[in-house]
């Protein structure tokens, strides 16, 4: 066989171990890596491996040619993932960086899994067997997960869990970049175990979080903040739609399309649909079946609260198309 012929076959070969069919449309994402070096390792720490090597979103702050970006609203998409981390609510506590700690009962509330980033999560009993139990840990509590990162708009507030197994006082910090930096300190009392705290986003940009006691520092807590679009402000009006349902304008906007398009998704997992950036549905397991405007291509994207997975497709019009999701 000539050496010229060899490449293709190779790729004939991983599309047939892959089980990817010629002409089928794929949306990519994912944990997509060259090596997989959790692969090497004991299961008991392969998890946190793939959990520390997922990808997480990246917004341009350290740009100074992008500064002016923070400024822009942006869509309710950008927030959607990160909806149970914080509260519309008004929240109203002393002067201060957070309110005071108060001592909180892990038992009672124990997240199902803990995030890194906005990557893969990690189930809470795997997090505590692997990591150390004497260091200062700092999470954005949710209603059923814990997350270090969190993108959510301007004004809203969210409850922080301190871990302080030495208690005592503390200094806790903050450091807030936008077109410039500002770090703000205070000195607050934490007891020992679990500590419940609320904070409040209230400037556009980048709040780094931390905390410091007997000189040993917690980790760092990213949340990142934004000014809320029209449509993010607007898109719970109820519009009329089938029966025993409510569209929002994104939906319905995609709804008008003359186009079926078809989501495959592998695992029995709830996912969100977005189209060209605007919410369109959410589904779990199997498939979702929505419509677009053809002749034209969309950026269609799937987030199943792991992995976001996309990809810019052209729709022939009147032409059902089926896209696939990677298997997870």
């Amino acid at each position: 066989m000539r050496s010229g012929n060899i490449f293709p076959c190779l790729v004939l070969a991983a599309c047939l171990l892959t089980g990817i069919t010629s002409g089928q449309d794929y949306l990519s994402g994912g944990y997509v890596s060259s090596f997989d070096r959790s692969s090497m390792m004991d299961p008991g720490i392969a998890g946190m491996v793939r959990w520390l090597d997922a990808p997480v979103p990246n917004f341009p702050w350290y740009s100074s040619s992008d500064a002016g970006f923070i400024r822009q609203a942006v869509p309710a998409t950008t927030f959607s993932p990160y909806s149970e981390y914080y509260s519309t609510a008004a929240a109203s506590f002393a002067s201060g960086i957070i309110s005071g700690p108060v001592k909180f009962d892990v038992a009672q509330g124990t997240p199902a899994s803990v995030y890194y980033g906005a990557g893969q999560g990690l189930p809470y009993s795997q997090y505590l067997s692997i990591m150390p139990s004497r260091t200062n840990d700092l999470w954005i509590r949710g209603a059923e997960n814990w997350t270090q990162y969190l993108v959510c708009p301007v004004g809203t507030t969210m409850q922080l869990v301190a871990n302080a197994p030495a208690g005592g006082a503390g200094g806790f910090y903050e450091t807030v970049q936008t077109e410039t930096v500002s770090t703000n300190y205070k000195t607050y009392r934490f007891y020992q175990g679990y500590n419940s705290m609320t904070y409040r986003a209230g400037q556009i940009g980048r709040h780094m979080l931390y905390f410091v006691i007997g000189n040993q520092p917690s980790n760092v807590v990213i949340v990142d903040v934004f000014a809320q679009g029209q449509l993010a402000q607007t898109s719970a009006v109820p519009l009329s739609g089938s029966a025993g349902t409510q569209q929002t304008p994104a939906v319905a906007a995609a709804a008008s399309g003359d186009t079926p398009v078809t989501i495959n998704y592998p695992g029995p997992g709830s996912y969100q649909v977005y189209v060209d950036g605007a919410y369109v549905g959410s589904s779990a397991g199997g498939s979702y079946t929505f419509k677009v405007k053809g002749g034209m291509s969309h950026l269609i994207r799937v987030w199943d609260g792991f992995w976001p997975y996309e990809r810019e497709v052209f729709v022939e019009s009147g032409v059902p198309k089926i896209i696939y999701v990677e298997a997870v």
